[in-house]
């Protein structure tokens, strides 16, 4: 199926046209390995097909409804999975006008190839051929069919994809060889901004000028042609390179702008005779123009294209992720994946923690190397610095959210070039992109962090609620701190009548000797300022030096206007703890403090009870309640009776008041010479009482010996006391409280009796 209706029109062979672009399948075979070709009328009516690689059932569908409406679809369109497209073809000398058009499988073409994009190519090959067909038999242009075919090969040769990438190098080397007895070298200049067009390809060797520091200017171009000399071109500083050329012409692509997006730039050899006539080289370059400015519309198409869909992948990521490395690395990826060849780091202002392998860099104010940086960051634009002494040249793009600016990305280039207006854009599109990233990312993690902060608070109070001991809520309280501070040391120090009390549940370093001369120095500081400290690093600080740590919080615990204590929370590292850190600090002791307060006064209460108010002994009560105790859970234990001697006397002589001090003093003997399980108590009057759980009686009978020859040594006035021992251990069938008691009672009487000032056990009974 070759043709579907007549295929001459206007003197040109429609058919013949096509199947003489159309000399090799396998070009086509790359990219769409089944697909139509076909030439339609300006009324959408085919004149003639090409199939490559067979033709599908599906594919005969979708020509035929082609041929009955194909100018009433919107192209491209999809159909039994099959793509069409058409693009508009306009042959030289208005030989014909109409549309090229294409079919293929969706599922079988190549995704880095478009049909819209290869048809713009082949469009070009039937151009030529035509041109080919109007001048076969004409001698004089003999010389120009070999450069139309030649023309037609690197089309042919690149698949039809037009593009710098794909044909550039071989047109300008088609033109240097051509014409090589005028020729030089030819280079092709693209825009960059306003004023300048930066060289892309050329003809030169490796050992000629960079390209990368070769520009035109666009005082140098003319709407068709120009034709200067080597002075003209340098007095005037058209062109930067520095190559040797006795003539250069310059070549818009493009007559219809005022500013060429790609130029021609010809350089002519030395020995040049100006009645050479340019009339032929002129014709040449009319057909590479088109084909030089479709390149560039391809390839800035391309690099569009990509760069969309670099910035939709980018975006896609910032929204799926609310991780600041994640949206870091994803900045870092874009930028290295569009520019291979620069160099990119992130100054950011706040400390991340990210990972090590990312190229980020603390942003660090009043650095001269930061200066231009220091600009963007300040002002919210983007700027760009020459380094002469590098080479290089440096872009820094501030990453802008909608509440500030969170660092700056710097961008730097192997060689000292003109950042392009449409590069520069893109990379503010991207830097802006990823500071409203960062910033969403910042905003949720600070929320995360506030609500863990908050449920921190919350489960704090409700165990403060909860009754525990005072030593149970600091010890809890210790833990929660430790783990969301990581922080190493952690103490509660109460101000109990002007000396420092650290409560039970502190860590250990707080009750070393150590501790205390610091603890005291930052106690005055709290107590005359009523203020929290926040110390980064103390050693640097000097004054609240606690060796070997250097990260310091101080929280003072004020109740009802009073000052009570305060936290002390540590770390070795400098500038371990965040502001949020220490603001958070600062809720959970105001919020706990009260209860702190409280448990103290419970706890004091309780002790108040239990204890008697002369002597701080315990009480009967609390004394039977813990024998008893012991005898349900203990295999044996001892129970000492003490009466102070003639201590009637001692009223009689000293007064009432020397005679409670009495008591006081040998109820502190007795404190010094016991373990802190035993039990000391009042019993009544000068008469005291200390139970020893789990102590036979001969151990018992020593420690009673002892405090009665301390008491001798140690009370002024001096005064002796009397003690009488009774033991009970689980073997015995009747033990029972009130018998322990009587058993010591009756030895203290014997003690009494028998000269006083000795200990007497139930063994003299």
């Amino acid at each position: 199926m070759n043709q579907l209706n007549a295929n001459k029109v206007n003197s040109i062979d429609v058919s013949k046209l096509l199947q003489l672009s159309v000399t090799d399948s396998v070009s086509f075979g790359k990219y769409f390995p089944s697909a139509v070709l076909f030439l339609a009328d300006q009324q959408g009516e085919i004149i003639t097909i090409r199939e490559i690689g067979g033709l599908k059932t599906d594919m005969i569908e979708v020509l035929y409804q082609l041929k009955d409406s194909m100018l009433e679809n919107e192209f491209p369109f999809d159909l039994n999975g099959c793509r069409a497209d058409i693009i508009s073809v306009s042959l030289p000398e208005k030989a014909w006008d109409g549309y090229l058009g294409m079919i293929a499988s969706i599922g079988e073409s190549d995704q880095d190839i478009s049909i819209k994009s290869f048809l713009e190519g082949f469009r070009n090959a039937l151009y030529l051929s035509s041109y080919l067909q109007n001048y076969q038999h004409e001698k004089t242009e003999s010389g120009m069919n070999e450069d139309a075919t030649a023309l037609q090969n690197i089309l042919k040769k690149s698949n039809y994809d037009i593009s710098m990438s794909t044909i550039a190098n071989s047109l300008l080397e088609l033109i240097r060889t051509s014409f090589d007895q005028i020729v030089k070298d030819v280079l092709l200049f693209e825009r960059m901004d306003d004023e300048l067009l930066s060289l892309v390809v050329s003809t030169q060797n490796q050992t000629k000028p960079s390209t990368k520091q070769c520009y035109l200017h666009k005082n140098s171009i003319q709407k068709e042609w120009g034709i200067y000399t080597y002075t003209e071109m340098t007095d005037n500083l058209w062109m930067s390179c520095d190559f040797h050329y006795d003539k250069a012409i310059i070549v818009p692509t493009c007559t219809e702008t005022a500013n060429p997006v790609a130029v021609l730039v010809i350089l002519l050899r030395d020995q040049l005779e100006e009645e050479n006539n340019y009339e032929e080289f002129k014709s040449f370059l009319q057909e590479v123009k088109p084909i030089l400015l479709q390149a560039h519309k391809n390839e800035r198409a391309s690099v569009e294209l990509k760069r969309k869909a670099l910035l939709l992948q980018v975006t896609k990521k910032f929204h799926s992720s609310m991780d600041v490395g994640d949206v870091l690395g994803e900045m870092i990826y874009a930028v290295e994946e569009m520019y291979p060849s620069f160099s990119v780091d992130l100054l950011l202002s706040r400390d991340w923690k990210v990972s090590e392998d990312l190229p980020v860099k603390q942003f660090n104010y009043g650095i001269e190397s930061y200066g231009v940086g220091e600009t963007a960051f300040l002002t919210g634009d983007i700027q760009i610095e020459d380094v002469i002494k590098d080479q290089c040249s440096r872009l820094y793009a501030p990453l802008r959210g909608k509440q500030g600016v969170y660092g700056v990305m710097q961008i730097q280039t192997t060689n000292s070039i003109v950042f392009p207006k449409h590069e520069i854009e893109f990379i503010e599109t991207l830097a802006d992109i990823g500071g409203n990233a960062l910033e969403n990312a910042e905003l949720y993690q600070q929320s995360q962090q506030l609500i863990n902060d908050l449920q921190l608070i919350n489960q704090t109070s409700h165990q403060l609620n909860s009754n525990l001991r005072l030593s149970d809520t600091i010890r809890f309280m210790t833990d929660q701190i430790l783990q969301s501070f990581s922080a190493e040391q952690v103490g509660y120090i109460m101000f109990t009548s002007g000396e420092l009390n650290v409560l039970e549940g502190s860590t250990e370093f707080y009750f070393t000797e150590k501790a205390q001369v610091p603890l005291a120095t930052l106690s005055q500081k709290i107590k005359v300022e009523k203020e929290s400290l926040f110390v980064g690093d103390a050693k640097a600080d000097g004054i609240y030096e606690i060796d070997p740590y250097q990260s310091l919080l101080a929280v003072p615990m004020v109740q009802s206007g009073e000052l009570k204590g305060m936290v002390v929370v540590l770390h070795k590292n400098p500038y371990h703890f965040t502001f949020e850190n220490f603001k958070l600090l600062q809720s959970l002791i105001h919020h706990s403090t009260l209860a702190f307060t409280n448990s103290i006064l419970h706890e004091e209460l309780e002790r108040l009870v239990i204890t008697d108010h002369l002597t701080r002994l315990y009480s009967r009560n609390y004394l039977d309640q813990k024998i008893q105790e012991s005898m349900l859970s203990d295999a044996y234990g001892c129970f000492v009776l003490i009466d102070i001697d003639n201590f009637k006397m001692i009223n009689d002589t000293y007064g009432h008041q020397v005679g409670d001090d009495i008591i006081i003093q040998v109820a502190n003997i007795m404190k010094k010479n016991i373990r802190d399980n035993d039990i000391a108590a009042r019993w009544g009057g000068e008469e005291l009482a200390i139970y020893l759980p789990k102590v036979q009686l001969e151990t018992g009978k020593k420690i009673a010996e002892r405090i009665v020859k301390n008491v001798a040594i140690e009370t002024s006035p001096r005064v002796t006391i009397s003690c009488g021992i009774s033991f009970w251990d689980q073997t015995e069938e009747k033990k029972s409280l009130k018998l322990l008691f009587n058993m010591a009672d009756e030895c203290l009487y014997i003690a009494k009796k028998s000269g006083k000032n000795q200990v007497i056990d139930q063994s003299h009974l």
